[in-house]
């Protein structure tokens, strides 16, 4: 999965989907805020939405972005059953301590 504010910005789309062709029984889900057309069938518009996705039991989840991004998806993950201790996570983004 991947979400990023439009496939301008997605950095390295081509690679990530020659890794996921590479995988056997691997789905590409990608969200684009402001998508710029339908170059890749499936992309999704909008926001990280888990609705749809399966999501296997026994799955641990690795999360990276910025924190209000962990904490939506974080949530959406929890909502479905994943265990707080199958989601892994790392911060990126601008320094949330310069605000204090």
């Amino acid at each position: 999965m991947h979400a990023d504010r439009s496939e301008r910005t997605h950095a390295r789309r081509a690679e990530f989907d020659q890794f996921v062709a590479k995988l056997p029984d691997a789905t590409a889900h990608v969200w684009y805020e402001e998508p710029e057309g339908a170059e890749h069938p499936g992309d999704r518009t909008g926001l990280v939405d888990l609705g749809t996705v399966d999501i296997p039991d026994g799955t641990t989840v690795y999360l990276c972005g910025p924190l209000p991004f962990l904490r939506a998806v974080r949530a959406q993950l929890l909502n479905r059953g994943v265990p707080a201790d199958a989601i892994r996570y790392e911060v990126f983004g601008p320094d949330m301590w310069l605000a204090q």
